[in-house]
């Protein structure tokens, strides 16, 4: 394989794609309060790449036809604020959200691929993500606190271009293992979630303990003092009395110790 990479014809971006600048919105149309839009922003890049939903801002002005995004465009940042770079350069796909439409913000580039080029979009996406295209668009970024780099400086990414065939299955196979990775976090999301609302109602809320002692229902934050055994103010095990397999080994009242049994009056025969 590696003797065939090096048949591949040496590009560079600049041969396959354009990049197409965003637009300046209006400041005094941004809104915290969710809108139709939301603007994409250097926070929609995760790092190492691919699109995160992040903090929402919104915009409330009117939108021009040609900066409104696509399902599936392909975007790039060209401004890191923080002091490693950690995201400045890196690819994403636009994806579909429920009642939003993003919008082409400035320093946010849109990636166009030039007629007859012979590059599949998917593939570019994973590119724009390796550490050789990575390294090449941070070395040549400006800026000290915030850094910077440019449509040009990004086109001039040069590298062997794979027959388009490959492309395909290498977009493929690395598409299904991101869904793959989504769909874990979204699981181990979900378990947590149970997770923490079943210790919160066994260990702070005692809701079995409050059921298993005949309380009118589950208790939940919601309750009232009227729903507990007992005095509210009294403490939880002397209002479980009656109830002892519901409390702690050490909490159980023990039963009282027996009485001593009384000792036999022992007589002298004759009063002696």
């Amino acid at each position: 394989m590696s003797s065939d990479v090096q048949t591949w014809p040496l590009v560079k971006l600049s041969d396959l794609i354009t990049i197409k600048h965003g637009f300046a919105f209006k400041g005094e149309f941004f809104s915290d309060v969710p809108t139709e839009f939301q603007l994409t922003t250097p926070g929609n890049f995760a790092i190492g790449g691919g699109f995160q939903i992040g903090k929402g801002k919104y915009y409330a002005g009117e939108c021009p036809a040609e900066y409104v995004l696509k399902q599936g465009d392909l975007i790039v940042t060209m401004t890191d604020l923080s002091k490693a770079a950690d995201t400045l350069g890196y690819a994403a796909i636009v994806p579909e959200t429920e009642g939003t439409t993003w919008l082409h913000n400035q320093r946010v580039g849109l990636i166009q691929i030039k007629p007859d080029a012979p590059v599949v979009l998917e593939f570019l996406h994973y590119l724009m993500r390796t550490a050789e295209y990575r390294h090449s668009v941070v070395s040549t970024a400006t800026g000290s606190t915030v850094k910077h780099t440019s449509p040009g400086r990004i086109c001039e990414y040069e590298f062997r271009l794979p027959p388009e065939w490959i492309q395909v299955e290498i977009g493929k196979i690395l598409t299904a293992h991101d869904d793959r990775i989504a769909l874990l976090r979204e699981t181990n999301a979900t378990l947590e979630a149970m997770a923490q609302a079943l210790f919160k109602s066994w260990f702070v809320d005692f809701d079995p303990v409050y059921a298993n002692a005949g309380t009118k229902q589950m208790i939940n934050p919601a309750s009232s003092p009227s729903d507990f055994v007992g005095d509210p103010a009294a403490p939880l095990d002397s209002r479980l009395r009656g109830n002892d397999d519901l409390l702690p080994p050490n909490s159980k009242p023990s039963s009282p110790p027996p009485s001593p049994k009384p000792h036999k009056a022992w007589c002298r025969r004759g009063g002696k």
